[in-house]
Formats: structure tokens, C-alpha cells, sequence
């Protein structure tokens, strides 16, 4: 998703960030693809990632705005959560970041 879809910006990632990109009722549905997939640190001062890994990635279509990643701690875990399941994002948090959305979380449940 783009700033440009939207009408105000934000940085930081925040919760507020996130119901103001997405909403308090936004729909989630998880997509497993082939898992989760790792998230590296990034070097400010030389400008590239490192090879640490500090997250995950999972993929979810939000309905309305579409796919996107969302990045959890590295030792979450999705067993028990299957593909296309609805879900919801433990503590979601979003930021803006040279025009593009990133959303993080503290985790997914299945909704009920």
C-alpha cells in the first residue's frame, strides 16, 4: 500500500499508525505460501542488511488494501494456523517509511 491512497501521514510505528492506515474492523486473512520467511537487521552506517536475523515475515490479505507483509518476533511460531484462516494481529503497529506502509505485530491468532 501507498501514502498516496491516503489521506494523512504518519511515522513511527505505532497503533494509532495502524487504525489510521487500516481501521479498528479491518478483516485478515492468512496466507502460508511457504511460511514465514526471515527478516535481517539493516547496517545504518554501511547502508546494507546484515545477516542477523531480528523477525520473521508472514504474508496476509487485508481486505480492502490486499497483501502485505507483517513482521513478527523471530520466535514466533504459525503451527496450528492454516492457510487462508482468518486471523487477527496480536498489537498491530504500522509506520510510513518513503511512501510505502510496513506493519508489524506481536503476533496472530486465529479469529473466531
Amino acid at each position: 500500500m501507498y501514502l498516496s491512497q491516503l489521506k494523512a501521514k504518519y511515522s513511527g510505528y505505532t497503533a494509532d499508525n495502524f487504525n489510521t492506515y487500516f481501521g479498528k474492523n479491518l478483516i485478515v486473512y492468512y496466507l502460508a505460501g511457504s511460511g514465514l520467511t526471515p527478516a535481517f537487521g539493516f547496517d545504518k552506517e554501511a547502508g546494507k542488511r546484515t545477516k542477523e536475523i531480528v523477525g520473521q515475515y508472514l504474508e496476509a490479505y487485508f481486505q480492502g488494501f490486499g497483501v502485505q507483509r507483517v513482521k513478527l518476533p523471530r520466535d514466533f511460531n504459525a503451527d496450528g494456523i492454516f492457510d487462508l484462516s482468518k486471523i487477527e494481529l496480536v498489537e498491530p503497529m504500522a509506520c510510513e517509511v518513503n511512501g510505502r506502509i510496513f506493519v508489524r505485530a506481536n503476533g496472530i491468532k486465529e479469529a473466531k
